[in-house]
């Protein structure tokens, strides 16, 4: 965070952080990594507090002073430090994998976005209240570990802008070990050809009315079948667009029958019968849930449509200053594995840590492991896991309710 090259490489001007300031770099960086939900003058009293080890709030800096200093700093400093931690993470922890890939839910949702002229030029208007304010939508994607419970990538976009289109820049983190699942609305000939071309697996859902063999499949009452797959002209003009070949591939068509009667089927890479059982994939999408999940805890637990800017910029820094300080505190709680592992070994069900409650916890907490020395810092993490662990809950596992579409109460 005070690192020379660091502050470069995220500073909006040259001129910027050149000064010795109220605000320098690393504690805008900070105060904005600290779960803001509140108004942002009370958040600022509240860190200042904190940063100076004080009992009641300290006015140190005014909110003006704070909106200045932020449009100083890139967004792309969340996504670097990211991108280092989740490095990290991979490298040299023992995470969780399905049959040895690292399962990736691929999956998009929207957020509404404050009012101001900036923000309506480049999201544009897409509703009205009840009470004649404009409504701006943006569009969000991520790519989404759902064993270890991390954001590997998200696409903060215009609500204009199509799933498929991010998905594809999801795309650009995918290697070889990754097995990618995706919903039936991703289902296309260019993104398997692009998955394969990228040597990732992937499995996906149909919409059996779309795909002929997916609805002969189900029709049959068949288990699954392997065949070829051939490009409509719209995927082989996005194949020849995207560099890709168009020669058809061979797929694992698997059709599973629900507990209400209904058939869906999956389409998979995973082709080897005998590595890859028909039994097992019925599990294996219904983890694809985690990624909804991960939605609900970003909008209810996270408030991520609670901005603290009406910029484009804030708007940016705000987004992707939660997914970092969301998945530092999955990081963090994957550390407890074993120590719950311990508690919990009389009991009859799996319990893990109740991950409202570590985020409560990280409020605060998180700037104080970046702040203190390193010795007291780690104290700090040493008392996080205990009170990560002393909030536990039993993992529920073969939940099926069904959603609840709730209507529009405007006429």
């Amino acid at each position: 965070m005070t690192s020379k090259e660091f502050i470069v490489r995220h500073r909006v001007k040259q001129t910027d952080f050149t000064r010795e300031r109220s605000l320098p770099f690393h504690k805008v960086f900070f105060l904005l990594i600290n779960f803001l939900t509140k108004s942002l003058q009370a958040e600022l009293d509240n860190f200042f507090k904190v940063l100076l080890n004080k009992e009641i709030p300290v006015n140190e800096v005014t909110k003006g002073a704070f909106s200045l200093a932020r449009k100083k700093l890139s967004h792309e400093a969340f996504i670097e430090l990211d991108t280092d931690q989740i490095d990290y993470f991979y490298q040299n922890v023992d995470h969780k994998r399905w049959y040895g890939f690292r399962l990736l839910g691929i999956d998009g949702s929207t957020a509404r976005l404050p009012y101001s002229a900036e923000i309506v030029v480049k999201y544009g208007i897409h509703d009205t209240s009840e009470t004649g304010i404009p409504i701006t939508y943006g569009r969000l994607s991520q790519a989404y570990d759902l064993l270890n419970n991390i954001t590997v990538d998200a696409q903060l976009s215009t609500y204009d802008d199509n799933e498929h289109n991010l998905a594809l820049q999801h795309a650009a983190i995918f290697k070889t070990g990754d097995l990618a699942l995706y919903d039936r609305n991703y289902a296309s000939f260019w993104m398997f050809a692009l998955l394969i071309n990228k040597r990732t697996h992937f499995c996906a859902r149909l919409k059996t009315g779309s795909w002929k063999v997916a609805k002969q499949l189900a029709d049959s009452g068949d288990k699954e079948i392997t065949t070829k797959i051939y490009p409509s002209k719209a995927s082989a003009k996005k194949c020849r667009e995207l560099g890709l070949s168009t020669t058809p591939i061979t797929l694992r068509f698997i059709c599973i029958e629900l507990s209400t009667g209904e058939k869906e089927v999956l389409i998979t890479s995973l082709t080897a019968t005998d590595e890859y059982p028909y039994g097992i994939f019925s599990d294996l999408y219904q983890l694809r849930w985690q990624v909804e999940e991960s939605y609900k805890t970003m909008k209810s637990r996270l408030e991520i449509e609670n901005f603290s800017g009406k910029s484009c910029l804030s708007i940016a820094q705000d987004f992707h200053a939660k997914i970092f300080s969301c998945n530092l505190t999955s990081i963090l709680v994957s550390a407890t594995d074993q120590m719950v592992e311990k508690i919990c070994k009389k009991r009859k069900r799996k319990y893990k840590p109740n991950f409202t409650q570590a985020l409560n916890r990280m409020k605060n907490s998180i700037v104080l492991l970046f702040c203190r020395e390193k010795e007291i810092a780690k104290g700090y993490l040493d008392e996080l896991t205990k009170l990560f662990t002393a909030n536990l809950e039993p993992i529920r596992a073969d939940r099926h309710n069904e959603r609840n579409f709730r209507k529009s109460k405007r006429i």
